[in-house]
């Protein structure tokens, strides 16, 4: 944890919007034993609550904590794309044994992903914020209540985030709402996944009202900044009910899926979303370049962004999945880590006129828009390829600048299709789902000529566009859970959600510093 610590020192000076935070930030971990957070207090109570700069580095502080969560040891990855999924690792055991679901094998990274307290981090961060935020009107004119409003509401949206994120790791969590940074060291039992998402919808229901579609107008901008420069980074409108949605979703609550993700498709314009073309996509400087352009930068509906080079922020291997996908000619690595094989994806893209991976008819190759080396045994997989700030061509300075793209257009779109299937609406999921496949260059498909009006055939293709669409992504492990809990046809995947088996282990270091805490139980 102290690699991850100190990069962030250098990083967090940029992370969320080019301001210097990083000793704020880390000043407001907690040193008690349940969080198990190093102790970072490099400003006391009255200096980091005096004036407008302290309440911009707190807040971007979370940001910047939240990624670190999801980036370390690429857990957003881990967790998300490996178990089960598409990626074939080749010669790395600590992967293979994720992919097998080996998940207590003795081996640093599992330990290290297995390991809650950079969520931890993250969520007493943003409680300490939204107590102590307040004071500073009295203090700082400049500080204005709407500006505390916004914060506040960002605060309590991206808590609930980490809170989601946890429950689709491990399950059961400590829920913790108050700030532990005064020495009390308390311990805290698991909460049921129910009531951590319980309260995670309270919380984002209760701010969706004060958060805006954009920060900042001509007339009255958001720390000195326009909409524009607040574009793709920042917690708005739309992103919470992307995660209200999504915890839906997870709980088989496909009325408010179906509510939240009209909600944003009608709303899209409101924050410049709109789908994205499949150049603008997976070219090194669209949409999962950290510094995209202004005219995608909106399609991000929420997306965490570590930029290489502006203002002195410092880019590095890890936190990306380009340290683990990408090889030569792209980098000077031979062999990538992780790849998706070829058969893999002759099984997966069907299609040949799939703009993400098929063959141009023009010149009878294949597309590299998702996939390229297919001359040799491993092909190389450069969805994302953010090399340094994404227009560089210097491969071997093998460092990344890639955001962390939690949902954007077509994900949502896709999640509204599977919604009203599960709804037994499946004639009008036939337009979301159309939509993403027009996108990518395939016909418009039939619900009664293509799928006989069979909604189990149908949500299959959903699922199975969702699996093209975001491969690389973070979504094909949680998309197989949701998938196999209506569905039903997976008797091993269906005895592991009925086991606990989906979630992660605790780590023995998470267990040692608690005694409060058991270990979940199918890994006992």
């Amino acid at each position: 944890m102290k690699t991850i610590h100190n990069r962030w020192q250098r990083l967090l000076a940029y992370t969320m919007g080019g301001f210097l935070f990083c000793s704020t930030a880390l000043s407001l971990l907690s040193c008690n034993k349940v969080l198990d957070i190093d102790p970072y207090h490099a400003a006391s109570e009255e200096q980091q609550w005096n004036k407008i700069e302290d309440a911009r580095s707190a807040l971007m502080g979370i940001y910047g904590l939240t990624r670190a969560a999801l980036a370390e040891n690429n857990r957003h990855w881990v967790c998300g794309d490996l178990r089960e999924g598409d990626f074939t690792v080749r010669n790395r055991t600590d992967l293979k044994a994720v992919v097998t679901n080996n998940l207590k094998k003795s081996d640093a990274l599992l330990q290290s992903v297995s390991n809650w307290k950079g969520f931890y981090a993250a969520i007493n961060a943003a409680a300490i914020f939204i107590e102590k935020a307040p004071q500073i009107l009295d203090k700082d004119r400049s500080y204005a209540e709407s500006t505390l409003k916004y914060d506040v509401a960002q605060a309590r949206a991206l808590r609930a985030f980490n809170y989601f994120y946890m429950v689709r790791i491990w399950g059961d969590v400590p829920l913790i709402t108050q700030s532990y940074d005064n020495g009390s060291f308390r311990e805290f039992g698991k909460s049921p996944a129910k009531t951590v998402l319980n309260y995670a919808k309270g919380e984002l229901r209760e701010v969706i009202d004060q958060l805006p579609y954009q920060f900042g107008t001509t007339e009255s901008q958001y720390y000195s900044q326009n909409p524009q420069y607040w574009q793709g980074m920042l917690f708005n409108k739309l992103s919470a009910y992307a995660l209200l949605a999504h915890i839906a979703a997870w709980e088989g609550n496909y009325a408010d899926v179906e509510t939240y993700t009209q909600f944003i498709l009608d709303n899209a314009a409101q924050i410049k979303a709109t789908f994205t073309d499949i150049e603008s996509l997976t070219e090194p400087t669209g949409l999962f370049n950290s510094e995209t352009g202004l005219e995608i930068r909106g399609s991000k509906i929420f997306a965490l962004n570590f930029p290489f080079s502006t203002r002195g922020a410092e880019a590095t291997q890890s936190g990306h999945l380009e340290q683990w996908t990408l090889a030569y000619p792209l980098v000077q690595k031979t062999y990538p880590d992780i790849y998706v094989s070829k058969d893999s994806l002759y099984t997966i893209f069907k299609d040949m006129d799939d703009l993400r991976f098929g063959i141009d008819t023009a010149s009878h190759l294949y597309r590299t828009n998702y996939v390229t080396n297919m001359n040799a045994e491993i092909p190389v997989f450069k969805k994302i390829n953010v090399i340094q700030n994404g227009s560089s061509k210097d491969g071997d300075y093998a460092v990344f600048g890639s955001a962390i793209v939690f949902t954007r257009l077509e994900e949502i779109s896709l999640l509204r299709a599977e919604a009203l299937v599960a709804l037994n609406r499946g004639a009008e999921a036939m337009d979301p789902y159309n939509d993403v496949r027009l996108t990518r260059g395939l016909g418009q498909q039939s619900y009664k000529k293509d799928f006989g009006q069979d909604d189990q055939k149908l949500l299959n293709a959903i699922f199975e566009e969702r699996r093209k669409e975001l491969m690389g992504e973070g979504w094909r492990w949680y998309d197989q859970i949701r998938r196999q809990k209506i569905l039903q046809d997976n008797p091993t995947l269906l005895a592991l959600i009925q086991n606990g088996g989906i979630y992660w282990p605790l780590a023995q270091e998470v267990l040692n510093n608690n005694t409060q805490l058991s270990q979940n139980d199918y890994w006992k």
